[in-house]
């Protein structure tokens, strides 16, 4: 059965051009057009379909936009949200209701390219209660506005770093919490960064935009009296996570965009547990469970929801655009042997990352194949030391 793709635009130079650049597609997919919110909706009601590809800024009769009525009324549909360059400053507000956000030109290649990442997320997740856990979740965290005007300065031939950073800078709260972060024990600078520019030219915008990504999603967190000794612990782990990640992946790899992808991935490694925490009683009965029945929190996780929050973390993840080498690393980071692969991997370096901080066990078939159990204890010792030198 072919993947089903609805379009919609009611600007009818756009609609055109969409119909022009998708006929190549054709063979391939399933697809459908619309020239207004309401032809569009009916599309929805009368067939499956698998992914919208919507104007950001088409509004129904009643007021509402497109994208948060399709989110509403069918929230399995995967939403890409299309962004013409005039509406690229306005459309953070629409973020909670898309997955990803499309800035022209929409050719056959750009649509393309989304489509079969999204397909190849669903082959890695090919689990169904992810998608239903995750769609039942009703205030699931949002890529922030701040994130995305980052993505679309760096996307600038022009841009530069003090941009960015006058960008940052307009929130004095977030760039004391980032100096905060970047001079804590976990990066092991050997001095102190007093300035939100320099942070930027030190560690890389990516890092940067990683942390603002990490912050957002633990400040728009309802903190209970439940859980508020949980999240502690959550922050905590996930930045220590991250800076072992950056360590780890320096001591294989000498590519700096590949060290901050583990950064990112090493700090979002346990995006997923959001979902446990927003909808169920978590991590009380996993806690339970596992004392009972003498389980590991992971596989007493996958007996009470039939699935991890590494596989939901990947899920999330995916559908907010990161790339498909970090979903893949977030989805196996507690079990890399199960992508055969049999060189070191961001999933390896997630795993080795997660064993030196917390994990109680360590995928030892992987570790073999890969060649490296005398580089996990060097390792220790490097982060051990590394977290010295800075607290001295």
């Amino acid at each position: 059965m072919k993947t089903s793709i609805l379009f919609i635009d009611n600007d009818e130079k756009t609609i055109k051009e969409l119909v022009r650049n998708v006929v190549p597609l054709q063979d391939d997919y399933d697809v459908f057009f619309a020239e207004n919110g309401e032809r569009g909706l009916q599309i929805l009601a009368n067939n499956k379909i698998d992914i919208v590809f919507s104007s950001t800024n088409i509004t129904l009769p009643s007021g509402s936009n497109i994208l948060k009525e399709i989110k509403r009324l069918f929230p399995e549909v995967i939403r890409f949200g299309l962004v013409s360059s005039v509406e690229a400053q306005n459309v953070a507000p629409l973020s909670q209701y898309v997955h990803q956000f499309v800035p022209p030109p929409y050719t056959a290649g750009n649509i393309r390219e989304r489509i079969e990442r999204t397909l190849h997320l669903q082959s890695i997740l090919k689990n169904e209660k992810v998608k239903e856990l995750v769609q039942n979740t009703t205030s699931l965290p949002s890529l922030p506005e701040l994130y995305i005007q980052i993505e679309q300065e760096i996307s600038k031939p022009d841009f530069s770093l003090n941009k960015i950073g006058n960008l940052i800078s307009k929130d004095p709260n977030l760039t004391a919490k980032i100096l905060q972060i970047v001079n804590s024990a976990h990066f092991g600078l050997q001095r102190e960064v007093t300035n939100i520019n320099y942070a930027l030219s030190y560690l890389g915008v990516n890092v940067i935009k990683s942390l603002i990504f990490y912050i957002h999603l633990f400040s728009n967190f309802k903190v209970t009296p439940e859980n508020r000794k949980y999240l502690e612990q959550f922050w905590q782990h996930s930045l220590v996570v991250g800076s072992n990640s950056l360590h780890t992946a320096q001591k294989f790899f000498s590519d700096k965009a590949f060290t901050d992808m583990a950064y990112t991935a090493g700090v979002l490694h346990d995006v997923g547990k959001f979902v446990l925490l927003n909808t169920y009683t978590y991590p009380q009965n996993v806690i339970v469970l596992s004392e009972q029945k003498g389980y590991y929190n992971l596989d007493a996780e996958f007996e009470i929801y039939q699935c991890t929050h590494a596989e939901i973390g990947a899920y999330l993840l995916g559908l907010w655009g990161f790339p498909l080498t970090i979903v893949e690393a977030v989805a196996y980071h507690h079990n890399p042997s199960q992508l055969n692969k049999s060189a070191v991997n961001l999933a390896t370096i997630l795993h080795i990352a997660d064993f030196i901080q917390y994990s109680p066990r360590i995928d030892v078939q992987h570790i073999l194949e890969v060649g490296i159990e005398k580089e996990i204890f060097e390792l220790h010792q490097l982060i051990k030391n590394l977290r010295q030198m800075r607290r001295n």
